[in-house]
């Protein structure tokens, strides 16, 4: 599949989730958490597949009709680290023909990580960065005092419910 066309068929499936589930959600003061969004574009087709990101961060502006998350968590390790752990899931959950990005080369992955550090640069209040090296329960510890900050006091303002999304990236992004 050429690059564009990647691009394209993400922001097109993202564009009509939005408007399916996210959106309704949000007006409604629900909680959207989402394994992955416009912040994964960004990196795997901007920074990966070296897709001018001017032209991306547009596309995603209208796919997503401007909504973005509150917080978005980067589970960050080494890029070595993180495609050895995809390809370990892949095999665990037999989801061999999900090894699209696991195939590409190390540089790729390098590239790709580099492009989410640089939005986590870019907006270091929204974007959370968690090193994954130390654990899985510290991992869940940090998110869990995160979420919890950004919901205290929000339970009565909302009608019970807290009113924030999040964008949430588990192993491998897209």
């Amino acid at each position: 599949m050429v690059p564009a066309t990647e691009l394209l068929l993400y922001e097109a499936a993202r564009a009509q989730h939005v408007k399916e589930v996210i959106k309704p959600f949000l007006e409604k003061e629900g909680v959207v958490l989402c394994d992955r969004f416009s912040d994964a574009t960004l990196a795997y087709q901007g920074y990966g597949r070296r897709i001018d990101l001017k032209w991306i961060q547009r596309l995603n502006h209208l796919s997503s009709q401007g909504i973005r998350p509150d917080v978005t968590f980067l589970l960050d390790c080494p890029s070595d680290v993180g495609l050895k752990r995809a390809i370990q899931r892949n095999r665990t959950l037999k989801q061999e023909r999900e090894e699209r990005f696991e195939r590409e080369e190390i540089e790729f992955h390098r590239r790709v990580r580099k492009g989410y550090l640089a939005i986590a640069r870019k907006e270091p209040r929204r974007v959370k960065v968690i090193d994954t090296r130390q654990g899985e329960k510290k991992v869940f510890e940090k998110i869990r005092k995160i979420v919890d900050n950004l919901t205290k006091g929000k339970k009565k303002q909302f009608g019970g419910r807290p009113a924030f999304a999040a964008a949430f990236r588990a192993g491998r992004s897209n």
